[in-house]
Order: structure tokens, then C-alpha cells, then sequence
């Protein structure tokens, strides 16, 4: 079975989201651009990132984000998100960023709160134990509904930060 690339491309790109200290960004404050290519290890053993129309079961999604602030003065307060598409689960310590930042993951963790919660890593959950008391446990990666980092520093004029991370499909 073979899944077409820009289906579940369509799914991300709707789904992410940059706010600017709180506020939802300008389109004249960042621009953006979401890339994403298929992990293939080859015969010397290295990674290498393909451009291809499909995928298989088992293989391996990077999905890139780039934000330029294109305004004249520093943005601080920056938050990327972006969701874990259905029919993929997040890689656990594939992400990555060219600017220092809070990366967090979400996920039904609390039984007691309604909804999804933001942690950082690592991250439990709370699940019944047989009598019925709550324990944690370590956050199952198929769990994870998005990803977001929050930049620790503002995002200079011109300054592009970088955001990936990876998927397996399912």
C-alpha cells in the first residue's frame, strides 16, 4: 500500500500554526514555507532527503518550516505549531531548530482534564492502574496530536529560524 505525499502534506500545511507574542502572525510579519522529503538511508549508510509523490508503510517523513521575519524590527514571542497528521507518528528526538526554543509535544496526558495538554519532553501521561488510581507513564509517540516550539529569543530582522521534524507512516 502507497499513500500519495500531498495528501498528507495537505494535512500539516493546514494545520500549522505561528502566532507572534500571543497574536496570530501578519502575512507582512513572516513569511513562511513548509517543505517536507522522504528519509532514505543509502548504500554508504547515510541519510538522505528524497523529493517523491508517495509513501509506504514503515518509511520516514521530514517535515521542514522556515519563518523569515521580514519587518524592519525583532519579533519576540514567536510560536510555531504544527500537527502530527493523521495516519503518521511523530519520531521522538528527530526535531530540530535553528534558534533556540521550548520544544513541546501534545497529547491527552491528565484522564481528569478534558482535552489536549502541551508538555515539554520527556513526557508522561496518566493512565488507571488496575485499582483504578492513576499512574504515569511514558508518553506513547502515536499519542502525539502536534508539536510546537516556542522561541526563547526574538527573531531578528532577516533572521530565518528552521523547525523540523519526523514522522513514520503508519
Amino acid at each position: 500500500m502507497t499513500f500519495k505525499t500531498q495528501q498528507i502534506a495537505r494535512a500539516l500545511l493546514a494545520g500549522v500554526a505561528i502566532s507572534v507574542a500571543g497574536v496570530p502572525a501578519f502575512a507582512d510579519a513572516l513569511s513562511s514555507t513548509f517543505s517536507f522529503r522522504i528519509v532514505e538511508t543509502n548504500d554508504g549508510g547515510e541519510e538522505e532527503l528524497i523529493e517523491r509523490g508517495t509513501v509506504r508503510p514503515g518509511e520516514v517523513i521530514q517535515y521542514q518550516l522556515q519563518h523569515e521575519n521580514t519587518t524592519a524590527d525583532a519579533l519576540a514571542g514567536i510560536v510555531i505549531a504544527a500537527p502530527v497528521p493523521e495516519g503518521v507518528t511523530l519520531t521522538l528526538g528527530a526535531q530540530s531548530t535553528s534558534i533556540k526554543a521550548v520544544f513541546e509535544v501534545q497529547a491527552d496526558l491528565d484522564p481528569e482534564n478534558d482535552g489536549l495538554e502541551w508538555s515539554t519532553l520527556p513526557a508522561t501521561r496518566m493512565v488507571a492502574g488496575a485499582d483504578g488510581t492513576l499512574q504515569p507513564e511514558p508518553l506513547p509517540e502515536d499519542q502525539i496530536a502536534a508539536v510546537r516550539w516556542t522561541l526563547s529569543e526574538p527573531l531578528e530582522s532577516g533572521e530565518i529560524a528552521l523547525n523540523s521534524y519526523r514522522v513514520r507512516v503508519n
